[in-house]
């Protein structure tokens, strides 16, 4: 084969999940923040994250907590990381038409720079996904590390379909694909194929070209609701590539979501308006696969709902149960679903592990504003069934949505503290997708929403008419000491590690040691309190000029 004919698949995220060296990720941050515009809040997001991670690597456990430590029972990392589900899946589309195919991991670009370039040279086109990047701070300095002169890149993912109706491309970029690339993976393969003359027009879709970039839409799916004509990913070849088995594998069954949740582009993501899922059947038959022929024990599914519809999630843990498959598997879901008890208790003798559950507030005012159509008592009674079950919790939640205040913020706490959710996840309120809901005309009237238009950060400032996004930042980082302190459940950026194999009987042991964690550091908290206080300083200042220029 030609190298014309070989393409290289980049995929994953700037910094991988198994990197440890704070000089590394140092690296790639300033990289970013090169390429990055009015970012100090992205910068403070970074700080809040990083700070119990440094306090943890710097201060030695006192030795009664030390050796509870080491009386768990937790496998660490192996080194060993299971690739991500778009690196399988255009491997699997890739296969299916006899193209061959070289596999690179972003974070790869910059640790094995040597690697990286003999694959660049080895291959003409490239297929980039930024299904794990945020902003085009992220997307630039990549491209730059990729492009040569010789070669072509192909851009698709999330992010490409976020940026796509406002953007121009990049002179770095041949073709952006934007929406699902089963329905034009092919055209792009003939383009290939043809010494990229010219795309085939997809059947459903359309081509567009702008300044930089050709644009390639794939149009709707099928008028159906059925996934079930999509090639299974086959994990086989990440296998056979990586010359690794991977016991733990990425699964997704659904696209979009049904609800329409004021802050979430899910339902929007693959240029799509219906909400898409496999059936039963469909699903089974793929884990089944999973199990037998890959020798999978753990699914970790990707889908934003993944109880939806209830029929099938009934269906199919009763073919799990029934047929006796020896599989653990986690998911999200939401607080209506689990607070029947029944559908827990299903689910767990079905294999279910763990959950992710989108609890976002604690008040019932927020979770109205946010369009949540549940209730607090819902979320309530959903740890409580998932508790009784032995079903492992991880919970998010978004700080400074529109209508938040200290007092809602209370209510937020007050929730946590009463249910204890096994992990929590804190986000700051995004306005980095312009086209959720929230920021449609109307809500921004409603709310007093102001938003700095801003590809080139992962947090564009805002404020609306209760916070700014300032206040909610510094309150997020008081309610994350706040959580820690008290012991009310674990910072899942702390304790990642322990979440894809968590035992219950591990909860009170690592909230002891995250209570010392937070507590301990006094002289490294005043550093960090002197840092914050610094870019609040340079925040302030882009904040007030930016909003002059709204007057």
């Amino acid at each position: 084969m030609t190298k014309q004919s070989k393409v290289l698949i980049i995929s994953g995220g700037l910094l991988s999940s198994q990197e440890t060296s704070f000089w590394e990720v140092g690296k790639r941050l300033l990289m970013q923040w090169r390429h990055s515009q009015a970012a100090w809040l992205d910068l403070k997001v970074k700080l809040v994250v990083a700070e119990p991670l440094v306090y943890q690597s710097v201060y030695r456990l006192p030795k009664e907590l030390a050796q509870l430590s080491k009386n768990l029972v937790i496998q660490e990392a192996t080194g060993i990381e299971t690739p991500n589900l778009t690196e399988v899946v255009l491997s699997t589309l890739l296969e299916k038409l006899g193209m061959p195919f070289e596999l690179l991991h972003i974070d790869s670009l910059f640790s094995e720079p040597q690697k990286a370039q003999d694959l660049l040279e080895r291959c003409e086109c490239v297929f980039l996904s930024t299904t794990y990047l945020h902003d085009l701070s992220e997307l630039d300095p990549i491209l730059k590390r990729i492009k040569t002169p010789h070669n072509r890149v192909i851009v698709g993912g999330a992010l490409s379909g976020i940026l796509a109706d406002n953007w121009e491309g990049s002179e770095e970029i041949d073709l952006v694909a934007v929406g699902s690339g089963e329905l034009i993976y092919e055209n792009i393969v003939t383009w290939i194929r043809s010494g990229y003359q010219e795309v085939p027009p997809p059947s459903k879709g359309q081509i567009i070209s702008k300044k930089h970039s050709l644009f390639l839409y794939s149009g709707e799916l099928a008028s159906d609701r059925s996934l079930d004509f999509l090639p299974t990913p086959d994990w086989r070849l990440a296998e056979k590539y990586h010359q690794t088995q991977y016991k733990t594998i990425h699964y997704e069954s659904v696209r979009g979501c049904p609800y329409r949740c004021a802050f979430c582009n899910y339902p929007y993501l693959f240029n799509e308006s219906r909400f898409r899922y496999k059936s039963a059947e469909k699903m089974y038959s793929e884990w089944e696969f999973y199990a037998k022929e890959t020798g999978a024990e753990t699914i970790v599914c990707l889908d934003s709902l993944f109880t939806i519809p209830r029929e099938r999630l009934v269906a199919f843990c009763k073919l799990l149960i029934k047929n006796k498959l020896d599989l653990r598997w986690s998911c999200y879901a939401r607080t209506d679903d689990l607070a029947q008890e029944n559908i827990v208790a299903l689910m767990k003798e079905a294999g279910l592990q763990s959950v992710q559950i989108g609890l976002e507030s604690g008040s019932p005012q927020i979770l109205k504003n946010m369009r949540k159509s549940t209730k607090v008592e819902y979320g309530k009674q959903a740890l409580r069934n998932c508790r009784k079950h032995g079903v492992m919790t991880a919970t998010s939640i978004i700080v400074g949505f529109p209508g938040e205040t200290e007092a809602t913020l209370e209510e937020t706490y007050q929730f946590l503290k009463e249910s204890q959710p096994d992990f929590y996840f804190l986000a700051l309120f995004s306005t980095r997708v312009t086209s959720v809901p929230i920021l449609n005309p109307s809500n921004r009237k409603k709310f007093g929403i102001s938003v700095m238009e801003n590809r080139h950060s992962m947090a564009p400032y805002w404020t609306h008419a209760s916070m700014s996004c300032l206040e909610a930042m510094n309150h997020l980082r008081s309610l994350d000491h706040k959580l820690m302190k008290n012991q009310i459940s674990l910072n899942a950026a702390l304790f990642y590690r322990y979440m894809s194999d968590f035992d219950l009987s591990y909860r009170d042991a690592l909230l002891k040691q995250q209570k010392y964690i937070i507590e301990r550091p006094k002289k490294l908290r005043r550093l960090f309190d002197k840092a914050n206080a610094w870019i609040d300083k340079h925040l302030e200042k882009d904040l007030s000029q930016w909003q002059g220029t709204l007057k």
